[in-house]
């Protein structure tokens, strides 16, 4: 099956070896890399010193002046996209169908230091560049860029985007150093990766890609520079920091790429590689040419622009991606400088110090991280227009449900609470009683990762889904957080202020957002692809939207998604939130893990499974009447429920008066009231609560109500036994100021 192609036309870079592609490039060839010793007086406390740093007067002469009040992240962000843009030559595209997806690792530090949400930089990028489509932020750690790569690709090949951005972003912060410089992980010098292994530099940067499909580039007289043409995904499934040694999770990603673009290992004729400049991804990346490739290992040259520019984290995917479209335009692999020169010779070539000249047509990018996620990028040269085939449609069903919270561990403790309308509004989950993985892992977790475990446990079990190992490997898995572990982000963040040079280790290695998917595929086994979404509250019904993406693309039948937040806040006594109630206002934190398990239809009928409600459609966007847009998009929708959204802030009115106004015959409800407001979490209780109304006819009663922003009370759920069968169920998530979702579900 050929699917429309889809091509990169602009490009958008800016790092320490050049403040666009062609500086860029051109440093690349010549073999002139940007790895210096840090200025700034803060990290004369680290032996290790050595970093790719981007000039201030580069940021400075890159911008409007009317962005000179930015953070430093999405500074670098807005130079890379306004360049990939203006070098595409787009004018004029809809901003309905002009997404964003952007990978990062480290959350952003506003002027004062404080953590903003972790999407807050693609908020900036999309609404001064005014892209309306999808938004998304993806943060698999250190392979982040080049996985926001293939899901823009997904976003195209599905319809919902004519034109989609993507990149990654990261800057140089000095607790990320510390982190590394805890794990002995940096280089005293510049890198040497491949011969000297003994340690990587961090960089910073930020990189972005436009992709388009390939008859719309054309039509518009736009130059294709390279075809995205697969990408592939996986999980190590294996420890929280190291590689697999046996590159089994990095191979996995190389062949799927390989398959989902329809070519062979004999196609292939460079890889960039991850090249860190640590012996264990040095050994690993070597073994996963080995075995990918086999006795064609050593003719394929891989080489590694980390000596270059340092590891940019969650912009490194983007950075080499740039590089690699760049290498195929111009018929050269980059090199890998300062390879030793008495570096002991082996069977691979991994281009040492001179950059070289070679004609292919294919090149792999390979990206690894910290929690197990790997990504791969297939990118071919850009051929003539040809015929192609749309993606299937797939059926899917929500099989088992997980909820982990202060209202219940697992389905019937919960369907319980909603019959009876106990409340637990910031209240902290009790896993008391049961071990929901090995101790030898359990005891070392934090709080969000046991959540998050105890929940999909659930959610598999719920199913009632037994599958051979080996069926294991193809199974995804789809993360959901708005902050990641506020435990592990509080101690490090304490340990760093504390004494730099002694940092909490354990939990830098669990600052990432990631690395809580990370624990739940090494603790269940799933190595199938695997992604972590961060958009606050809206992050569930992105990643419901992510598995149906895998499903239809034929990349899993089997994907669990699950979604957990925390917070430190204590609530005290009995917390009441009245959502969409004009007498209240104010919300209450809460802490939660909630994972759902879908499945091809054609998948759970095969096994005898017993569904609880079809996905019928999903929709994302912002600013707009999102639920008369989705509703637009399914004409045979005609929800009796709506879960909405509301936390018992202002927003609720405005979504209230919305949902009645286009569904008057329908009843609105939220999982709020009995939880508080968990973030990610809260998106994916909706969904359930929705998915337990179809399947068993009961749904949570807003018994708070009692003077409605809008309608009448009538027009709410006030008792938890539903009156009449439910055919279908509209799901609402929000982040505010960002993006909205919705998700509709239907009678299996």
């Amino acid at each position: 099956m050929a699917l429309r192609p889809v091509v990169v036309t602009g490009l958008g870079i800016i790092c320490a070896i050049g403040r666009d592609p062609a500086e860029f490039w051109q440093r690349l060839v010549s073999g002139t890399g940007g790895l210096t010793p840090v200025l700034d007086e803060n990290f004369a406390v680290f032996e290790a010193r050595h970093a790719g740093q981007v000039p201030d007067e580069w940021i400075d002469g890159g911008l409007p002046e009317s962005d000179a009040g930015l953070d430093r992240t999405a500074r670098l962000a807005l130079i890379a996209a306004r360049q990939a843009i203006e070098r595409a030559g787009l004018t004029g595209a809809d901003p309905d169908r002009f997404g964003i997806i952007l990978g990062k690792c480290q959350a952003t530090p506003d002027a004062a230091g404080r953590y903003q949400p972790m999407h807050r930089t693609e908020d900036v990028v999309a609404d001064r560049l005014g892209m309306r489509g999808p938004r998304i932020l993806v943060s698999t750690a250190c392979a982040a860029g080049g996985n926001a790569v293939g899901l823009a690709k997904d976003k195209i090949l599905t319809g919902e985007a004519d034109v989609v951005l993507a990149g990654g972003v990261d800057p140089l912060l000095f607790g990320t150093y510390a982190g590394f410089a805890g794990l002995k992980a940096l280089s005293t010098g510049p890198c040497r990766p491949y011969s000297h292994s003994d340690g990587l530099n961090l960089g910073e940067g930020a990189a972005f890609l436009l992709l388009e499909p390939l008859d719309r580039a054309l039509a518009r007289g736009a130059t294709p520079l390279a075809e995205v043409a697969g990408y592939g995904l996986s999980a190590d499934a294996y420890h929280a920091t190291a590689p697999d040694p046996t590159g089994r999770g990095g191979a996995s990603a190389v062949r799927r790429a390989l398959a989902d673009a329809g070519l062979t290992t004999d196609d292939v004729g460079y890889v960039s590689g991850h090249g860190t400049g640590t012996p264990a991804n040095d050994a690993m990346e070597a073994k996963v040419m080995r075995v990918v490739f086999g006795e064609r290992a050593g003719r394929v040259p891989t080489s590694s622009i980390k000596s270059f520019v340092g590891h940019t984290l969650g912009a490194a995917g983007a950075v080499e991606a740039v590089a690699s479209v760049l290498a195929l335009r111009h018929g050269t692999a980059p090199p890998t400088i300062g390879f030793a020169d008495d570096a002991v010779p082996g069977d691979l070539d991994f281009v040492p110090n001179v950059a070289r000249e070679l004609p292919f047509d294919t090149v792999v990018s390979n990206n690894y991280a910290f929690g197990g996620n790997n990504v791969s990028l297939v990118l071919t040269t850009p051929r003539a227009a040809r015929e192609y085939d749309e993606l299937p449609e797939a059926a899917a069903v929500i099989t088992g449900l997980g909820p982990v919270s202060g209202l219940g561990t697992g389905i019937g403790e919960v369907a319980e609470a909603i019959v009876t309308g106990r409340q637990a509004a910031g209240q902290a989950p009790s896993l008391d009683g049961r071990t929901f993985a090995p101790r030898s892992l359990w005891r070392h977790m934090n709080h969000l990762s046991r959540m998050a475990i105890a929940a999909s446990r659930l959610a598999w079990e719920d199913a009632g889904l037994q599958l051979p190992r080996k069926e294991l490997d193809d199974v995804g898995l789809v993360f959901a957080t708005g902050a990641g572990s506020a435990e592990s982000t509080g101690g490090f963040d304490e340990s760093i202020a504390a004494n730099p040079n002694k940092p909490a280790v354990l939990s830098f290695s669990n600052v990432v957002l990631n690395a809580t998917g990370g624990a739940v595929c090494q603790t269940l086994g799933l190595r199938g692809p695997t992604t972590t979404i961060c958009n606050g509250g809206a992050s569930a019904s992105i990643a419901l939207d992510c598995a149906l993406e895998m499903i239809r693309a034929g990349k899993a039948d089997v994907v669990l998604v699950v979604a957990a937040d925390e917070t430190v806040v204590t609530t005290v006594g009995d917390a009441v939130v009245s959502p969409y109630d004009r007498r209240h206002s104010g919300t209450v934190p809460g802490s939660a893990a909630v994972a759902f398990l879908v499945e091809s239809a054609e998948h759970c009928t095969r096994r005898g499974g017993r569904p609880y409600a079809r996905v019928m459609g999903t929709g994302h966007a912002s600013g707009g009447d999102l639920v008369a847009r989705v509703l637009a998009r399914l004409p045979g929708a005609r929800p009796e429920l709506v879960v909405g959204a509301g936390t018992g802030v202002p927003d609720d009115a405005e979504e209230s008066a919305a949902v009645l106004a286009a569904l008057p015959d329908a009843v609105l409800t939220t999982s709020v009231g009995l939880t508080g407001d968990c973030q990610a979490a809260t998106g994916a209780m909706n969904i359930v609560m929705a998915a337990l109304a179809i399947r068993d006819g009961i749904a949570p009663a807003l018994t708070g109500l009692v003077e409605p922003h809008a309608g009448e009370p009538a027009s709410y759920v006030t008792k938890p036994d539903l009156p009449d069968p439910i055919g279908q169920a509209l799901v609402l998530t929000a982040a505010p100021g960002s993006v909205r979702g919705a998700v509709l579900l239907g009678a299996p």
